[in-house]
């Protein structure tokens, strides 16, 4: 199969099977060539024991990864991802002019003859791809959406420290329980931390509630940009709302208290972002999202 698709102000996620091909045009005419060749997953290292939830896939898997070899305008390539370790807070490769985030392989999965489970597919997060590798990629130089962004919470060092994501293993995939594949980024931060908008967001809302009888605070907000994609973005863990429903947000408002609603063994708020777009619906790592804020607030 092969994908074309052409540079636009907000980021492009796709997805590959082997020998598919993605197409892209740069903004002078170029065309940048992607081809998967295969794709694997192994486990990097054992032992998780710092709690066992009954109510979730578990194992004792504490890190993992999972590599592509592809060809990028004629040339091979090995790209390789760590889940579960500091490394998964990783810069995009740059090849040839574009950046490069490689986000999941369902390999690593059990169904598709890997080791590891979703945890939150219930609640609709789904780390497995489609396909057997998904991806993001931007022309180097260009942000990944127009406009500033701004927090999505207050961080002034502007880093991420895998220690602190929950009790060390709740990244985007991470090993949670030690075999289920985290539907989100969790933070660990002070109950009562303020959340903010990270760019202008057209509505917004609660999609559960402790009010209506569901056991967590869980919001959701969407932008609809200029280009035809839609980015969703959520949070749980949520107190109380600090702004009406179902109403625009501008860049930087503050709408939520966080980390105190089911927090578990840590403080902390879960973070995902979703993108609809060209007939797709792409779950990507928050990280992605909280890199390009902080990158773009150093300059």
């Amino acid at each position: 199969m092969i994908l074309q698709r052409t540079i636009k102000p907000t980021l492009t996620p796709f997805e590959l099977n082997p020998d598919d091909v993605l197409e892209l045009t740069l903004d002078d005419g170029r065309r940048w060539i992607l081809k998967l060749l295969d794709a694997s997953a192994e486990v990097v290292a054992r032992g998780f024991d710092r709690y066992h939830d009954g109510g979730h896939a578990g194992g004792d898997i504490t890190v993992y990864a999972f590599s592509a070899r592809v060809q990028i305008n004629g040339r091979e390539h090995t790209m390789r991802r760590e889940v579960g370790s500091q490394a998964c807070f990783y810069e995009p490769w740059i090849i040839d002019g574009v950046c490069v985030w490689f986000d999941a392989a369902s390999c690593a999965f059990k169904e598709k003859g890997g080791f590891m489970e979703e945890k939150d597919w219930k609640g609709g997060l789904f780390c497995k791809p489609f396909k057997l590798t998904h991806w993001a990629v931007q022309q180097a130089g260009l942000p990944i959406c127009p406009g500033p962004l701004g927090d999505w919470y207050p961080n002034p060092s502007g880093t991420l420290d895998i220690r602190y994501c929950y009790t060390g293993e709740d990244c985007w995939m991470g090993p949670y329980n030690g075999g289920a594949a985290h539907g989100g980024l969790d933070i660990n931060m002070p109950k009562g931390t303020v959340l903010t908008a990270p760019f202008d967001l057209d509505d917004h809302f609660l999609y559960n509630s402790l009010a209506a009888g569901f056991n967590n605070n869980r919001w959701t907000g969407s932008r609809r940009w200029a280009d035809g994609a839609t980015w969703e973005i959520g949070a749980c863990h949520l107190i109380d709302m600090l702004v009406a429903e179902h109403t625009p947000l501008k860049r930087g408002t503050g709408y939520a208290t966080t980390a105190g609603t089911r927090v578990g063994f840590h403080e902390h708020t879960h973070f995902f972002w979703r993108v609809f777009e060209q007939g797709g619906a792409y779950f990507l790592d928050p990280w992605i999202l909280m890199h390009a804020i902080w990158a773009q607030r150093r300059g």
